[in-house]
């Protein structure tokens, strides 16, 4: 009876021990370090996960947070303590006067599958390593983004356009796909001097294969969120490995064609671009260049690629919808082209500053048109203070560039699209333009493409409306086109499948 006892007592003792640490854990999964910023309550175990992934608005549960709790707000995405910043001024404080203590990046589960343990610009974090290939990259890219070469780059893709949308007659169609075929040919062109006929099966593929790794990798993974699930393979991760490694082959093929009818002489696109610069620094004797590996380099040049497809397709399907929406802004851009460039000729870089209503119109699609609603995530590379509260190392630090670009403090009617807040009164832009909106970020963490992207998307909104009207669909007038891609939780976006029809301009 004697043992029988001690087994209990021992079995008794061994329960409370596990419960009280279960307890413990469940307690510590909801609390905020000390001096913390104020947020919502966090449940045990999944932190603040389903005030996104359940709202049925996500924008609204981004836009509601800031305004219930200011500038800076905290939240707990499982065991993970995140801040959200949600004011310019409080951006440039962490973002541009402590720069380098924000410019770190929190090693997330699908981060680091996508890039092999963190060997690109955009994910890996601050450091010398980092600092040298963003260098290389922004000399390689800098190459392209020269006026005539650049112009050359997206004028070569436009008779392709042209005859697409010549051949659609009154017939509706979806624009985000002919406009993903215009930027993935620029793309494919400025990465590996490739260049692909409309609808043409290998670059469909292509878009297919960097579409289906966006749409997994916006709503993240369950190993980002909860530890555990990063040793389970999902469904969804399993999916996600696969499209990852038939995409990273495709990179690492050209890589492999490029090194071998590599000339230093004919510098042929920004991956060959790439390799005359590690050339040119291993002989200078960098610091950092011998370091630099071909997986290196592959993911240099998808970081371009990637980043410079997605962004651009979605600004100008932003474009297009919201010019079908607005058609009185649409006939003035239009009426501004006509006068200022003349019928059917070609835009060029050097026309910006003359067209001051077609560029505010871009300004206001990159605030209405908020395509990455969070950035890139940072992390603080060391215990810091912002405004006021403390912030441990490690902490994630995300963007709330829905807040920033929809606040009514910072804009009269954020939630209209409205080219003249960017004008003065006599029609010209600004002579100061505010410091937000933000679509590229700012701060040493700032896009790497921002200068190639801005220009690129410039020439083709000026080219296609000056010579085409996009409207909606006969009879649905009364309807609007911009309903927004509620399954993707982490995005800002219209639905892909929405259609509008086409007219040339005569």
């Amino acid at each position: 009876m004697e043992m029988h006892g001690d087994l209990y007592l021992n079995m008794t003792t061994l329960l409370v021990a596990v419960g009280t640490l279960a307890a413990y854990v469940l307690y510590r999964s909801t609390r905020r370090p000390a001096g913390f910023p104020p947020g919502p309550t966090a449940l045990p175990l999944v932190g603040n996960i389903p005030l996104f992934y359940f709202a049925k608005h996500p924008k609204q549960a981004f836009l509601d947070l800031s305004k219930k709790y200011g500038a800076i707000v905290s939240l707990k995405f499982a065991s993970g303590d995140v801040v959200l910043l949600n004011t310019f001024d409080v951006v440039k404080e962490a973002l541009v006067k402590k720069a380098a203590v924000f410019a770190g990046r929190p090693a997330t589960y699908s981060v680091g599958l996508l890039t092999e343990g963190f060997k690109d610009i955009v994910f890996s974090t601050y450091g010398p390593q980092w600092r040298y290939q963003r260098k290389l990259g922004h000399t390689a890219i800098r190459h392209f983004a020269q006026k005539e070469r650049l112009e050359q780059l997206v004028f070569s893709v436009t008779p392709g356009v042209a005859k697409i949308l010549d051949e659609m007659g009154d017939k509706p169609f979806a624009p985000k796909w002919t406009i993903g075929q215009i930027v993935y040919n620029i793309l494919g062109t400025l990465c590996f001097a490739k260049r692909y006929k409309f609808n043409d099966p290998d670059l469909l593929d292509w878009i297919d294969l960097n579409t289906g790794i966006t749409k997994v990798f916006s709503n993240g993974l369950l190993g980002d969120f909860i530890a555990i699930f990063q040793y389970i393979r999902t469904p969804s991760d399993l999916k996600y490995r696969r499209l990852l490694k038939s995409f990273r082959k495709m990179f690492s093929d050209e890589l492999d064609k490029h090194q071998e009818s590599f000339d230093p002489e004919n510098i042929r696109d920004f991956m060959d671009s790439l390799l005359l610069t590690q050339k040119e620094n291993i002989e200078a004797g960098e610091e950092g260049a011998d370091r630099l590996t071909d997986t290196h380099l592959i993911y240099t040049v998808m970081d371009i690629f990637s980043a410079g497809t997605e962004t651009t397709i979605l600004t100008l399907h932003w474009a297009v919808l919201l010019m079908a929406e607005y058609p009185e802004i649409q006939k003035k851009v239009a009426r501004e082209i006509d006068e200022v460039l003349g019928r059917d000729s070609m835009p060029s870089l050097s026309d910006r500053g003359s067209l001051p209503f077609t560029e505010a119109t871009l300004l206001e699609i990159f605030r209405y048109g908020t395509v990455v609603p969070l950035g890139v995530p940072h992390s603080v590379m060391e215990d810091t203070t912002l405004c006021g509260y403390r912030l441990p190392k490690d902490t994630v630090v995300m963007v709330n560039h829905l807040a920033l670009h929809y606040s009514p403090t910072e804009w009269e009617d954020p939630e209209n699209f409205k080219p003249e807040r960017f004008l003065n009164d006599n029609g010209q832009l600004l002579a100061k333009l505010p410091e937000s909106p933000l679509p590229f970020s700012t701060g040493r963490r700032v896009c790497l493409g921002e200068d190639f992207a801005k220009k690129e998307v410039f020439l083709l909104f000026t080219w296609l409306f000056g010579r085409y009207t996009f409207y909606k669909v006969p009879g649905k007038e009364k309807e609007t086109v911009l309903k927004l891609n509620e399954e993707l939780v982490l995005a800002h976006q219209p639905c892909d499948d929405i259609e509008v029809c086409v007219k040339r301009r005569f």
